[in-house]
């Protein structure tokens, strides 16, 4: 009888450790959240013919021009426009002469070479 009781004790120890290792190992921890995501950069990339001062969109085909006191913009140019070197333009429009003034500054015409 003694060492039933005392199997008894053993027994119920070795459930109350089982039991205390399945509860510490049940301990749930969410996975940290993922990051936000960036700011959402909306632009249209262009081609700025300098010399010319004409803008092209790729994504369209579409040419922007100043003439005759006023901006075109057409899939063809006229032809007493030649377009010479470019820079790659990213604006945050689809209008590219409303910011030509900045643009004018920062990418002016080439000097013609003598």
């Amino acid at each position: 009888m003694k060492r039933l009781k005392m199997c008894k004790g053993l027994l119920a120890a070795l459930l109350t450790a089982i039991g205390i290792a399945v509860v510490a190992g049940c301990v749930y921890e969410a996975p940290a959240p993922p990051p936000p995501p960036g700011p959402v950069v909306e632009g249209y990339d262009y081609y700025y013919y300098p010399d010319d001062e004409v803008y092209f969109y790729p994504a369209t085909g579409v040419f922007f021009w100043f003439g005759g006191g006023g901006w075109h913009s057409g899939r063809n140019l006229p032809r007493t426009i030649v377009l010479h070197n470019h820079v790659n333009v990213r604006l945050n429009t689809r209008v590219p002469y409303e910011r030509h003034e900045e643009i004018r500054a920062r990418y002016p015409r080439h000097e013609p070479v003598r």
